[in-house]
């Protein structure tokens, strides 16, 4: 796992259709629920390290697969002690094939499927994995009443792969209700609206799981570059330097 940070020299960036690309290769050499699995140890990892004296976590989960990327997480998280309470908003009938195994899973592991967020503390941790990057349109519904619930609250929020009603391509939010993270765990790939338009500011610190996927053979759609890239370049200028 990468923080990306002003020090970062430089890093393709993937939207919606090349990401899409690369997860279905790396899903087709991989055992079935392998990515899932693996970013749902990543977001729970995550989640301590960010909130280690954390009680309660609660995770608003949607109807595809960023939802069981929440409820991998969950099972994560009920296992490292947390007080552990999914918010699932889909039917469980309908949801996909490695989401409703991850569903399965986290009930067998005695988690509550149904709860409300309640009160958190400043020292607890919200988890938003409600839309991912399969947002095409603002929230509506109750997915609209989770993310405004996810943005009164008093903890920190971990999108999980991208803040809830984000445009991934493009930064901006597709209408009004649109989840405010302090932190984004980006899965696979780094996408361009968490950096650019209102994306900076619905993402806060932006992380980067690759799930051990190195090697990506789909050129970027652009780059992201830090000033690390300066400092690297060989140029960098002594302190006693000026315009003169």
């Amino acid at each position: 796992m990468q923080r990306i940070d002003s020090a970062t020299v430089s890093v393709a960036l993937h939207g919606k259709a090349s990401t899409r690309l690369i997860e279905a290769r790396a899903q087709a050499s991989l055992a079935e629920g392998t990515l899932m699995r693996r970013a749902g140890e990543s977001v729970a990892r995550l989640a301590i390290a960010i909130a280690p004296h954390a009680r309660r976590v609660w995770i608003a989960a949607g109807p595809g697969n960023n939802g069981g990327d929440g409820l991998e997480a969950a099972i994560g998280l009920k296992q490292s002690g947390k007080d552990v309470g999914v918010w699932l908003i889909a039917d469980a009938a309908a949801l996909p094939v490695d989401a409703a195994a991850a569903l399965k899973r986290a009930q067998q592991a005695g988690i509550s499927i149904d709860t409300p967020a309640g009160v958190l503390s400043r020292h607890d941790i919200a988890i938003d994995a409600l839309l991912g990057v399969g947002g095409s349109r603002a929230p509506q519904g109750a997915l609209a009443e989770t993310v405004r619930q996810l943005n009164a609250l008093a903890c920190p929020v971990l999108a999980v792969d991208t803040p809830s009603g984000l445009d991934v391509d493009t930064g901006q939010p597709f209408g009004a209700d649109c989840v405010r993270a302090q932190h984004t765990l980006a899965l696979l790939t780094l996408k361009p609206g968490l950096y650019t338009a209102a994306g900076r500011d619905h993402a806060g610190s932006v992380w980067l799981e690759r799930l051990g996927i190195e090697s990506v053979d789909e050129p970027g759609d652009a780059i992201l570059v830090g000033t690390g890239a300066c400092r690297s370049s060989g140029n960098a200028r002594r302190h006693s330097m000026n315009k003169g």
